[in-house]
């Protein structure tokens, strides 16, 4: 009996592995990845279109930049303006995706009036178009066609969403963009109040070199929370053509000194114009105005008003005055 008890437990050791790999699923065959509806080089794209929310917009590319023709023109994130082309190629149906393999009503599914289309023309004229109907009855899919097939398939909604990019998505919504390494100084006036942030230690790294925030001495590490203050400036709002701004009387003016490898140095201004509770921010001769809550500037000005704390003293905790007690009378 006692021979048999090892073989009993590798039996049960056995049958304990089968069972967890079974759950696990490492039996069966994974399913394969969905197909490419279709890939196109982005260098060969002239245009595509986005039409979802009643809205269509139509980016156009030349020379490798992109311009945004409708509805209206914006600075655009080139990164986000590329990159709806890499999602566009990322569009894939499954094997078992078909619906309809003929489309021949497809009334029934929305596709004879697309509630969104995408769009890309290529520099040869050929267009290809992904059309999205209704959405279907199990949740989290929808009915598509692509451009060349009858066939209606069954499409994801994270796919759809991707590609339904608004005006703002495809917007540059940071009206700065600092280059640290060639930052020299940077100057806010906040309603008359200025404050100069400079760097004193111009052949090292920004975060190696030592800083001065008017007089008052700063490391690079300190320094680097202000430059971030002006780089994290954002919007959430179309921006508008300069030219739209009364630039009057500006209650913002922010003064950014680079010098080049060079140390060729060149001056950078921005106006800032108060409206209600946001203000208008322009780049001196520059071509868009940037709509900023009051807020944010005022923390801005702030910022640049305050030193950082010692270490030691940014979470120091609070502390209660202690008062001595009375002394008690001895008892005789």
């Amino acid at each position: 009996m006692k021979r048999l008890i090892p073989t009993l437990i590798l039996v049960i050791v056995c049958i304990g592995g089968f069972w967890y790999a079974s759950s696990q699923n490492f039996f069966k065959e994974k399913p394969e990845a969905g197909a490419s509806l279709v890939k196109v080089n982005p260098n060969d794209v002239a245009s595509y279109t986005i039409q979802a929310g009643g809205t269509e917009i139509e980016m156009q590319q030349k020379d490798g930049k992109w311009t945004m023709t409708k509805p209206s023109a914006l600075p655009l994130n080139e990164y986000s303006a590329n990159g709806w082309i890499d999602s566009f190629n990322g569009v894939t149906k499954d094997k078992d995706a078909t619906i309809d393999a003929e489309g021949k009503d497809l009334a029934k599914f929305g596709l004879d009036k697309p509630q969104q289309q995408f769009s890309v023309k290529l520099n040869n004229g050929t267009v290809q178009t992904l059309s999205i109907g209704n959405a279907m009855l199990v949740q989290g899919f929808d009915y598509a066609m692509f451009s060349g097939s009858p066939e209606v398939f069954k499409i994801n909604d994270s796919q759809v969403k991707s590609l339904a990019k608004t005006q703002l998505d495809l917007m540059e919504k940071s009206p700065i963009r600092l280059e640290y390494e060639q930052v020299r100084s940077i100057s806010v006036d906040w309603k008359g109040q200025k404050s100069t942030l400079t760097k004193t230690d111009t052949d090292k790294k920004s975060y190696e070199a030592n800083w001065k925030l008017d007089d008052k001495e700063l490391k690079g590490s300190d320094a680097s929370a202000y430059l971030d203050k002006v780089q994290f400036l954002a919007t959430e709002q179309p921006a508008k053509p300069a030219a739209q701004v009364k630039m009057d009387s500006p209650e913002l003016r922010l003064e950014i000194k680079y010098a080049d490898a060079s140390n060729k140095e060149t001056t950078t201004v921005y106006l800032g114009k108060v409206d209600q509770d946001n203000l208008w921010l322009v780049q001196q001769d520059g071509q868009w105005a940037y709509s900023l809550p009051v807020t944010s500037i005022q923390e801005l000005a702030d910022k640049f008003k305050q030193l950082p704390q010692p270490p030691e003293q940014q979470a120091a905790p609070e502390t209660q005055p202690t008062t001595p007690q009375a002394e008690q009378p001895q008892s005789k």
